[in-house]
């Protein structure tokens, strides 16, 4: 042990440090969409014990890999994967349309989610309430049975008319009773827009169009169920994340040429940033880098959003579902950084499982960045942080809870950091070990390459709105290796000089522990100075100095050190 001890030992000392480049950002959503229409990635059968294990292992598998968010498709065609009030269970869960499968997946998905730190957003399909032919009888009926005037067939699919006010106030009835009776983090809204210009509604725009160009009483009637959303639901859950999933191209721009939310589905996205009607956007730019035929560029849609955020947040939505895309996948990653957006999301999970490391860009932890505009005030730092070494390279945190900050909030989360440095640079995602719940007051910390004597820890808060608090450090050294170093490091100190007895030449160690003014001599026995060994400034180290006594007559002397403060002699016996 000892033997290894010093080879590390030796390593540290000879170590240069140098900042290294985080490889990623510290604060970044890091999302998927699990998509439950058809089994896509869930539920593959009708066993509820498989679905249950299955469900948990995705999410474990999605946490693991530093994913923080999950996008999970909870209404996908007017039916639901919770119980719901106003529509039936999906079929997804039993093979029948409306039976009770005895176990309710959506709150299953937040607790197994919550628990681990990351954020579940309920994914509800807007106006797109059907695909395939008309549904089977259900307890209760599904929309396309109970109200056939507010749908109508577009192609192989089933559209809610968003101009008719009963069916806009119906869809937000189902959303409300969603986020009330859920610990939901978010509501992801998607297919929130017009089927293009296929949906017939001349009645419902002559009943309901008072006189507006008819694209813009489109575009009202999507902005109107959303501000109504909003103005039911936040206050009821002021920290509810409101977000929409919109067409890629939001207008045509440049080169770039695709199905424009704007004007080919009435989805005016950026009305509703712009009018806070959202929190975020996830807009779905499922493209790969360049001009190609078909393929708007990437670059140019993603900072076209980047640009047009105002001051919300947008999570660059990529299409891993696309062969030309998941081959680009870390570029596509490392793009999406250097153009601004707060997060990336990927479509869809089994299309990302096989490598959701993302080419090492998610090789770090990252947090959910905070919306300022829900709550700004951060939490007080945790309270008498203490670090114990259990054994060489394991340590012991633990902490107190911190008392409440002014608005209330006591700790969420705790983060933990590590570091060989007094300085421990929060900003960099390497020194963030782990994220633990708001119960959690201690953390065993396992270090599997030790490259230091001594170790740094710093514990934050993160609060309900995800802003973290100042940090709270403690120091803490590895002691058998620092009691090794200290055997090791040089002491003043002066050693036996040889050969002894000596004649023509003495070699005279000695070692010093710090800079100093080294003054060593041999005395005869009445302390006449015979010879000057070494008058010098020397550095700490250890050293061994020699004297020709070649000259001096045989008998008794002493050899004397003087270093700053520190002296010493011995005696030398010459014999010539």
């Amino acid at each position: 042990m000892r033997l290894v001890l010093l080879s590390l030992f030796l390593s540290v000392v000879t170590f240069q440090s140098h900042a290294a480049e985080p490889r990623s950002p510290k604060w970044e959503v890091r999302a998927v969409w699990i998509t439950t229409v058809s089994g896509l990635d869930w539920p593959k059968s009708t066993d509820r014990a498989e679905q249950q294990k299955s469900l948990r292992e995705m999410i474990e598998k999605l946490h693991r890999a530093h994913f923080n968010t999950i996008f999970f498709q909870v209404r996908g065609r007017a039916d639901a994967l919770y119980r719901s009030r106003y529509e039936p269970w999906s079929v997804q869960l039993t093979g029948t349309l409306g039976a009770d499968p005895g176990w309710d997946p959506l709150d299953t998905a937040i607790t197994i989610a919550h628990a681990l730190g990351m954020e579940v957003h309920a994914w509800f399909n807007t106006f797109l309430v059907r695909s395939g032919p008309r549904p089977a009888p259900s307890v209760p009926l599904h929309m396309v049975l109970a109200h056939p005037e507010w749908v109508q067939p577009v192609d192989d699919e089933y559209w809610c008319d968003p101009g008719i006010p009963a069916a806009r106030q119906y869809t937000l009835n189902v959303a409300m009773d969603l986020i009330q009776h859920y610990d939901v983090d978010g509501i992801h809204f998607d297919y929130l827009r017009y089927p293009q210009k296929l949906l017939q509604d001349d009645a419902t725009y002559r009943r309901y169009g008072g006189g507006m160009q008819r694209d813009t009483w489109r575009r009202e009637n999507i902005n109107k169920f959303l501000r109504d959303f909003r103005d039911a639901a936040l206050p009821l859950k002021p920290m509810l994340k409101i977000g929409a999933a919109p067409i890629g191209v939001y207008l045509n721009i440049g080169k770039m040429r695709g199905l424009q939310s704007y004007s080919d589905v009435d989805q005016d996205s950026r009305k509703w940033l712009q009018d806070r009607l959202v929190d975020y956007l996830a807009p779905q730019i499922y493209w790969s880098l360049g001009d190609k035929p078909a393929n708007p560029d990437f670059v140019t849609v993603a900072r076209d959003w980047a640009l047009n955020s105002y001051n919300r947040q947008i999570y660059f939505g990529i299409g891993a579902y696309k062969p030309e895309v998941f081959d680009e996948i870390a570029t596509l990653v490392d793009t999406s950084r250097a153009i601004g957006g707060e997060g990336i999301s990927f479509f869809r999970y089994a299309s990302i499982e096989k490598d959701l490391d993302v080419g090492g860009r998610f090789r770090f932890l990252s947090l959910i960045p905070p919306m300022a505009w829900k709550d700004h005030i951060p939490p007080d730092p945790p309270r008498d942080v203490h670090v114990a070494n259990v054994e060489d390279g394991v340590f012991s945190i633990s902490w107190q809870q911190p008392v409440s900050a002014p608005d209330g909030d006591q700790a969420k989360r705790f983060n933990i950091y590590r570091s060989r440095f007094p300085k421990i640079d929060l900003n960099n995602p390497e020194k963030l070990v782990a994220n633990v719940s708001g119960g959690t007051s201690t953390l065993t910390d396992t270090i599997a390459n030790v490259a230091s004597l001594k170790y740094y820890y710093a514990v934050t808060a993160l609060d309900k709105g995800n802003n973290e608090s100042s940090p709270a450090v403690e120091g803490v050294e590895i002691p058998e290796l620092a009691g090794l170093v200290r055997s090791l490091m040089p002491a003043n100190r002066l050693g036996l000089a040889y050969p002894s007895p000596a004649s023509s030449m003495v070699s005279i160690p000695y070692e010093l522990r710090e800079s100093a003014a080294v003054v060593l001599k041999i005395v005869d026995d009445q302390s006449r100075e015979v010879v000057t060994v070494v008058d010098a400034v020397q550095k700490p180290g250890r050293y061994v100095a020699s004297a020709n006594t070649g000259r001096l007559k045989s008998g008794r002397y002493t050899y004397r050190l003087v270093a700053g403060e520190f002296s010493d002699r011995k005696p030398l016996v010459i014999r010539n």
